[in-house]
């Protein structure tokens, strides 16, 4: 890629409320799935660098874990995960969904990023389901903050408003040479992108508090000639009896979760998986510092 005065590239954060759509968004900016999405709340664990390339600009989102209230060791580690986050960057972008309202833990999380110094860019996700004035009080609301240098409304889901967030960031980027090869879309290795692809499946398909205690090892992975990847994972919960729920009668759940995940890992690989999985208790693990460290792939 040919890089001249005019090439900008530096970190864009990406923070927001559980829910609003964050990594869908990236996903979307992105062309392609590279980070995990879940109607379950506070499903990105750690952040993720995640990397556009356009023959303007080169934007390194950082996404972060959602805001939230913490009750837990786990939910204390990831937002202390997502405040990390807003170190060494050029500017941040929050999401929200048109609420018509400012909430609390917006408007805190917002004079927090607000005291970093960097420009803020407000991202109205989720357009193509307001109501009413539903965007229009939404704007209003937060306009009023004076805090955010723009103001994009978007859908993820749709595309629309995409083209002119992906502009609007490239302006406040400095001027600088690519940070990353143009190939790279990640900085994350391909086990710990493995390990996300099958978290999301597990998440999807269990209920009440198992998705919270749910992580992912990789324990080996096997590139063999003829194109077969063979892929040995655990799924690790935190209390024996979550076992059985993950595994299923008859097996039945945990094979679905391989089967979905397989064809997500066969989509990201190119080539076609056999994937193992087992189910492994490790009691306590979401209270263990170092083992929710470990497991979440936090810094």
């Amino acid at each position: 890629m040919t890089q001249d005065l005019q090439f900008h590239a530096g970190y864009v954060g990406v923070f927001g409320q559980t829910n609003v759509g964050k990594s869908t968004l990236l996903n979307a900016i992105l062309g392609e799935k590279v980070v995990i999405t879940s109607a379950k709340p506070q499903t990105t664990r750690c952040s993720i660098r995640c990397v556009l390339t356009t023959a303007e600009a080169q934007i390194v989102f950082v996404d972060t874990p959602g805001l939230h209230r913490a009750k837990t060791l786990l939910g204390r580690q990831l937002l202390r995960e997502s405040h990390r986050s807003a170190r060494g960057l050029d500017l941040a972008a929050y999401v929200v969904e048109p609420w018509r309202r400012v909430e609390d833990e917006d408007r805190q999380a917002i004079e927090n990023l607000a005291r970093e110094g960097f420009p803020l860019i407000l991202v109205v996700n989720k357009i193509d389901v307001a109501r009413g004035n539903d965007l229009e009080e939404t704007l209003l609301a937060y306009t009023e903050l004076g805090a955010f240098a723009e103001v994009i409304p978007v859908s993820a889901r749709t595309g629309k408003g995409l083209d002119d967030l992906v502009k609007t960031l490239t302006t406040y980027l400095p001027p600088s040479p690519a940070l990353f090869s143009p190939d790279v879309k990640c900085d994350r290795g391909e086990a710990f992108l493995i390990e996300e692809l099958i978290r999301e499946k597990a998440t999807e398909l269990t209920y009440e508090e198992v998705p919270h205690s749910l992580a992912v090892r990789v324990k080996w992975v096997e590139k063999r000639d003829d194109g077969l990847v063979e892929i040995k994972a655990e799924i690790i919960v935190d209390r024996e009896s979550q076992k059985g729920i993950v595994i299923g009668k008859g097996g039945r759940l945990i094979k679905r979760i391989g089967t979905r995940a397989r064809a997500d890992i066969e989509a990201f690989l190119g080539r076609r998986v056999f994937l193992e999985l087992a189910v492994t208790a490790l009691p306590g693990w979401t209270k263990d510092e170092r083992e929710v460290r470990e497991l979440t792939g936090a810094s």
